[in-house]
């Protein structure tokens, strides 16, 4: 079984900015109209979105040409491997980071086959992100 995995720190500050410099067309590039509707239109939920999506380019090695937002999935429900192989690792990332109020997510690329789990959660400044990677199959 391959398994990858990507972390991520953003800070949402960044994501407001944008957010007020293009509107709705900002998010709109990053997250799906699903995405939008579990994580919220708001910068703190499109950040979070961001961040998962930000894990799962750092766990496929890097973004794909041409790329696009879109062929990266954030939310839904969380494949059962992902999530059991996340679990410890979530912890330790929890007590490292000191993020709280971890939450878990489903995350995909589907071009790739690929379906996991996604933490994440605040820490300071900063939503920090852990996502874990299987085959199609393995979930």
């Amino acid at each position: 079984m391959n398994v990858l995995m990507g972390v991520d720190a953003l800070q949402p500050e960044r994501v407001e900015q944008a957010m007020s410099r293009w509107g709705d067309a900002y998010s709109a590039r990053i997250c799906s109209a699903a995405e939008l509707a579990e994580w919220g239109s708001r910068p703190g939920g499109v950040g979070a979105c961001l961040a998962v999506k930000e894990c799962l380019i750092k766990a496929v090695g890097g973004r794909a040409y041409p790329f696009d937002w879109h062929d990266l999935s954030a939310g839904g429900a969380a494949c059962r491997t992902a999530r059991e192989l996340l679990e410890e690792a979530g912890r330790a990332f929890g007590a490292a980071t000191g993020a709280g109020g971890l939450r878990l997510t489903g995350c995909a690329v589907p071009a790739r086959g690929l379906h996991g789990a996604a933490l994440w959660g605040r820490s300071g400044d900063h939503i920090l992100a852990m996502a874990v990677l299987v085959e199609e199959g393995m979930c």
